[in-house]
């Protein structure tokens, strides 16, 4: 008989890189675990030919947060679906708890009617939502950190935007 995790507020969120379109089977076996999970969900309306349903799908695909102590993070391996941890720069990556809270408050939060998440990848085409470049279209051409290489072909610039770090 294998003991379950233990865990508390202390323990770092970990980011878990799971199979498509299990982000939902895998939380319901982490709980069944015992270990803490957190997938959010979001509303859609999705359209068939005959009727329109409304579906619940994860805000981040192919992302599962896990919160347990780092000496445990193994044991999720025994849940099929899960394919790694996110590491970045070279460590596991961690959320923080006020970062879960804050998911958790504007999933519930009923004057928030939609929800999308959007990622900046090279070669994507953007249009510039506010400031002086507003509805002005470029292509992103690099990302780094905190920094974002953006071609304006109609102005025959690229611009060099710095992106502000929420932490």
């Amino acid at each position: 008989m294998t003991s379950k995790p233990q865990t508390n507020s202390a323990s770092p969120w970990f980011v878990l890189i799971v199979k498509n379109r299990y982000e939902k089977k895998v939380a319901e076996q982490l709980r069944l675990l015992g270990i803490e999970v957190f997938c959010p969900l979001k509303k859609e309306i999705r359209q068939w030919s005959d009727r329109k349903k409304t579906v619940e799908v994860p805000l981040f695909m192919n992302y599962v947060f896990v919160r347990l102590p780092e000496s445990q993070r193994d044991q999720v391996f025994t849940v099929p679906g899960i394919i790694k941890y996110l590491y970045w720069l070279g460590k596991p990556a961690m959320a923080h708890a006020f970062e879960i809270e804050t998911i958790r408050n504007w999933l519930a939060d009923d004057n928030i009617v939609s929800m999308d998440l959007n990622t900046f990848k090279p070669g994507k085409v953007i249009t510039i939502e506010k400031g002086p470049l507003k509805d002005k279209i470029g292509t992103i051409q690099q990302v780094r950190k905190n920094e974002l290489r953006l071609v304006l072909h109609d102005l025959g610039v690229v611009v060099l935007a710095k992106i502000r770090d929420v932490a």
